[in-house]
């Protein structure tokens, strides 16, 4: 539905994804009712520690496996168990450090942007550069370079710490998107989205104008 300029986004019925445009985020129920600054904290799912304990598990029993494969010795090798177990611990803690610095402390949403916390930036995204932001009410695949396949042309920080809901928010660049779930969900889509009134006001307006096919017949 679209009124005054403003992209209003039903809400979904648990299949679709809920979708606000600049416009609707600059006028949400948030900014209508004084909110902000508000600060939305980031949700870490048991499923995202199992994948970081899986990801641990995989390199070590990889690495057993290969040391003592029969046809492999420890004189083929070259190295000491010690050395590759060493190695290994400093190949996870490396990866587990990318991965966890990828992933927002916390989302601060002001009147006229998004504040994107990290554990050692901090990224701010106006409002007037966003495209969206959806709510992914189902998991979406991503390609190999991580970026998610409903956007091929764009690359995305962060990571899906839920596995059930999370946000994207893209912007008008290619690189400055964002990818991640807060604890706060149904609050914060409360908050950014219009309220039940304006909806309902938005679509009453939409069936008050009339259609420009039957003025031209008059």
């Amino acid at each position: 539905i679209r009124s005054s300029g403003i992209h209003v986004s039903m809400p979904a019925d648990g299949t679709e994804d809920d979708v606000a445009t600049a416009a609707l985020l600059l006028n949400c129920a948030g900014v209508q009712r004084h909110l902000f600054p508000k600060t939305y904290h980031i949700v870490v799912s048991k499923g995202f520690i199992a994948y970081l304990f899986f990801l641990t598990v995989f390199v070590f029993a990889y690495t057993i496996i290969l040391y003592y494969a029969p046809e492999k010795g420890s004189a083929d090798l070259g190295i000491s168990f010690e050395h590759l177990l060493l190695f290994d611990l400093v190949y996870c803690s490396i990866c587990i450090f990318i991965i966890l610095m990828q992933v927002p402390r916390k989302i601060v949403r002001e009147n006229d942007k998004l504040l994107i916390v990290f554990c050692c930036r901090t990224r701010v995204v106006p409002i007037e550069s966003l495209i969206e932001i959806r709510i992914i009410r189902r998991r979406k695949c991503c390609d190999r370079q991580g970026r998610l396949c409903l956007y091929p042309s764009k690359c995305f920080w962060g990571y899906p710490t839920n596995f059930e809901r999370n946000i994207i928010v893209v912007t008008d660049s290619c690189c400055n998107n964002y990818f991640f779930c807060v604890h706060e969900m149904e609050e914060f889509m409360a908050d950014n989205w219009p309220a039940p009134n304006d909806l309902e006001d938005a679509t009453d307006q939409k069936r008050k104008v009339p259609d420009p096919a039957v003025l031209g017949s008059l």
